[in-house]
């Protein structure tokens, strides 16, 4: 019997380090790795800003509990938002838009068929004796 070999989890690209007290301010996504059986897998990432000021700095530009509002460092502009006078049909179309992208995609459309054949069909039922009625009259008058 041949043994399954066990394929080896990938290793993560080579850690760089960070001297903040060279580059005093960095932000962006931070990695977040857990060891386990001496290799690093990836468990997610965070994104932060961090930043290093002397004491009189610090002392100028307080943040934390208590203090300033947390919007003043750093400035973070309000968010554009487009306001809209039919909210119920966006909801609509963004629940078609969810629908469309989902994986029962195929499903969806055999059902919008079977639909238009049960309303065609539906119809046709519906109008028959009218027209074969209508139909005889005419042949025998």
């Amino acid at each position: 019997e041949e043994e399954e070999e066990e394929e080896e989890p990938s290793r993560p690209p080579k850690i760089t380090y960070l001297n903040l007290f060279k580059k005093k301010k960095t932000q962006g996504w931070w990695p977040m790795y857990k060891k386990i059986d001496g290799f690093l897998y990836k468990t997610g990432k965070i994104k932060a800003e961090l930043e290093v000021m002397t004491k009189p700095q610090a002392e100028k530009r307080p943040a934390g509990y208590g203090r300033a509002d947390p919007n003043e460092n750093p400035e973070i502009d309000e968010p554009i938002r487009v306001s809209t006078e039919f909210p119920e049909i966006d909801a609509k179309v963004k629940t078609a838009k969810f629908m469309w992208k989902s994986p029962n995609k195929p499903k969806l459309i055999l059902a919008g068929i079977l639909q238009l054949v049960g309303v065609v069909a539906f119809s046709i039922i519906y109008n028959l004796p009218t027209l074969l009625v209508s139909y005889l009259l005419s042949y025998i008058g």
